[in-house]
């Protein structure tokens, strides 16, 4: 891997971190009104900041179809 290929990797990622936190930062901010209005619950926020939770709507979507 090329030193350019290296550092462009490296922005890319420490972006990405940057990202994350600031979603967690924001759904942690929100009350539980605000979360519900989103249709979730605190209980969801680790499914919806691991990228899960869209899966596994999904599939109860399509167990109740």
């Amino acid at each position: 891997m090329s030193a350019h290929a290296w550092l462009s990797d490296m922005a890319r990622r420490l972006r990405e971190v940057r990202r994350q936190r600031r979603a967690r930062a924001e759904l942690q901010a929100m009350t539980d009104l605000e979360l519900r209005d989103l249709g979730l619950g605190r209980s969801d926020l680790p499914s919806v900041l691991g990228g899960r939770f869209e899966d596994g709507f999904r599939a109860q979507a399509k167990r109740l179809h």
